[in-house]
């Protein structure tokens, strides 16, 4: 499904960019795309399981208006070749069979290549934003006390940030940045009121995430990634079905939501600790309202689920 939904995003992205250094990099990510669709069609048909209908030409409109600039296609994939390469990972390491063992290692190798490539071509235009960089001591350093965990308390200090909480504030600010300028795009063109109150929504919750992360990074001195709101243009023709936007909204949701608990897991400072899971209850609120809106409309396509064996009895005696 999000492979299928892909493929539709890039062909209307295939449409309108102009840019010869950028078009052949969303080709192959879209070529990708088609491929890893195609291999799990050909799995599910093998194996007698119904393929999920996903997304098809229905729900994009490759004619319409630009509606992105060039480089935000090249950031795009940026993005998704990072979080898919994890992503993959995580597929790959619960997979037992070889040849799915042996479909995920592909698709890591695919997703890290277009990380790779997308990277250095933001490196060679100007446009890669440089993650946050530190002084580090010219020793090892071990923790003092228990003040090293100190965030919340207002009679102790608080330590500045380490290389790790850095990394994670940082990452997690530019994935919500991607947010900002996915929602904004969507609700300037999706057909339904509801949809675009939703997206406003995801909208402003963005924001109030970078201003977050943005004033935790300010607190040590640390400079915050760069907004990318420009990328956006100001048409409403809509590329795009309100079902693909809604189906989009919800993965980049699931992301935040992992990610959220990964920087969670990994923060000592008590303050992080405690921001990350309320964050993501925002995000898991949010991610509820746009299933209710999936499920009125008959948008949601569920996977398949073990049995109801209480239910399946209770009819065997009727």
């Amino acid at each position: 499904m999000a492979n299928s939904m892909t493929r539709c995003f890039l062909s209307y992205g295939l449409g309108v960019i102009q840019d010869q250094d950028i078009r052949p990099q969303i080709q192959q990510a879209y070529d990708d795309a088609v491929q890893m669709t195609t291999t799990i069609q050909d799995i599910f048909t093998a194996e007698e399981i119904p393929i999920p209908v996903g997304f098809t030409n229905q729900d994009v409109n490759i004619k319409a208006k630009r509606l992105f600039q060039d480089t935000f296609f090249l950031d795009y994939i940026n993005k998704m070749g990072k979080l898919g390469t994890a992503q993959y990972a995580r597929y790959h390491s619960g997979s037992s069979r070889q040849d799915i063992r042996a479909f995920f290692s592909n698709c890591i190798s695919q997703s890290s290549a277009m990380y790779d490539h997308s990277t250095e071509t933001k490196l060679a235009k100007g446009l890669l934003i440089r993650s946050p960089y530190i002084a580090i001591s010219n020793k090892v350093e071990h923790a003092g006390n228990k003040q090293y965990f100190s965030g919340v308390n207002p009679f102790s200090d608080t330590r500045s940030l380490n290389a790790v909480e850095i990394s994670h504030l940082s990452l997690n600010m530019e994935t919500n940045i991607l947010g900002v300028m996915i929602s904004t795009a969507f609700g300037q063109t999706a057909a339904s009121q509801k949809v675009r109150e939703y997206m406003l929504k995801g909208k402003d919750m963005a924001k109030k995430h970078i201003k977050t992360f943005g004033k935790l990074l300010a607190g040590s001195d640390i400079q915050a990634p760069m907004t990318w709101d420009s990328s956006i243009v100001d048409s409403t023709d809509a590329p795009f079905s309100d079902k693909l936007m809604m189906y989009h909204m919800s993965l980049l949701s699931a992301s935040g939501i992992g990610n959220y608990g990964l920087a969670a897991a990994q923060s000592l400072r008590s303050d992080l600790a405690m921001t990350y899971p309320r964050l993501a209850a925002d995000i898991a609120q949010f991610t509820k309202d746009g299933a209710d809106i999936m499920v009125k409309n008959g948008w949601l396509e569920v996977p398949p689920q073990a049995a109801d064996r209480n239910k399946l009895i209770k009819q065997k005696r009727k």
